[in-house]
């Protein structure tokens, strides 16, 4: 069979499990086998697979037919450019967090810190903090994460961009209460658990397999941001900025909590979809 023979037959198989974005899953899936890009993969229809490259490319197809996410067969997750290394133990990377890096960026080119000290909580892949360290080359960046798992390969992501000489990857639970992280920060980062303990049945299956503890926000799905919000002000310089992501709904809700822990300027900014996604709040000077 040709490329195009299988990629059709692919197509057909996940449309009929409900697989969503059913023919661009099977074309990636086809460039991966084939070692070259997605255009290039389409530009190759009439070349036949040999028979390692279908065994190859029909086992993803079908592990693509349980709901297995896209980026968890391929083993990496385009972000800012970079190509992360994802796996179970991580939430893969999504645009909306793209956009959470970007306003950091604006933040911090638009202070007056020269070399920006930022502190990231719950890492996960390391995308957030090397996108930083690239984007921003005079800072340093301590990032931290409950998961060991999820630190190694942190780390292994850093080194890959050769970030690593600048991010410090710490095991921690949201804040230590450690005195020489006091007062450090000129920019505090996180992309916490924010669903709903009730809501994570009702998820699609791809996001079901990423790990619970990446999702679950608590009862209102607030919990984690509480928490980051209640030892922001210690961990950051006066002035410095505290950077969320939130769900589309916790805009009011985490603007208030901003404000009461003391947070000027606070604002909800909208994602390229037009949701409330990041929350943005400055300590007074």
């Amino acid at each position: 069979m040709t490329a195009d023979e299988w990629l059709e037959k692919a197509a057909a198989f996940l449309e009929e499990r409900g697989v969503p974005e059913a023919r661009p899953s099977a074309e990636f899936l086809l460039a991966e086998v084939l070692g070259v890009g997605r255009a290039t993969a389409l530009s190759r229809g009439r070349t036949p697979l040999n028979e390692r490259q279908a065994l190859h490319f029909w086992d993803w197809v079908k592990r693509r037919g349980r709901r297995e996410p896209l980026a968890y067969i391929l083993g990496t997750q385009p972000f800012l450019g970079l190509d992360i290394e994802v796996t179970r133990d991580c939430l893969i990377p999504r645009p909306e967090t793209e956009e959470l890096v970007v306003e950091c960026e604006r933040l911090l080119k638009s202070s007056a810190a020269s070399a920006p000290k930022i502190l990231e909580i719950g890492t996960g892949t390391g995308c957030v903090a090397i996108a930083l360290a690239q984007l921003l080359p005079a800072a340093t960046v301590i990032a931290t994460d409950l998961s060991d798992k999820a630190l190694a390969l942190a780390f292994k992501n850093a080194l890959a961009h050769n970030a690593h000489r600048r991010i410090r990857f710490v095991r921690e639970d949201l804040f230590s209460g450690r005195q020489s992280l006091r007062g450090w920060a000129d920019l505090l980062v996180s992309n916490p658990p924010y669903i709903p303990t009730k809501d994570l049945d009702a998820l699609e299956p791809e996001v079901k397999a990423e790990p619970r503890l990446a999702l679950d926000g608590g009862r209102d799905g607030l919990d984690a941001i509480r928490a980051i919000v209640a030892g922001a002000a210690a961990m950051l310089k006066p002035g410095g900025h505290l950077a969320l992501e939130i769900e589309e709904r916790q805009g009011p809700a985490v603007s208030g909590l901003l404000r009461a822990a003391g947070f000027k300027g606070v604002v909800v900014k909208k994602d390229a979809q037009g949701r409330d996604r990041i929350a943005v709040g400055k300590l007074v000077e």
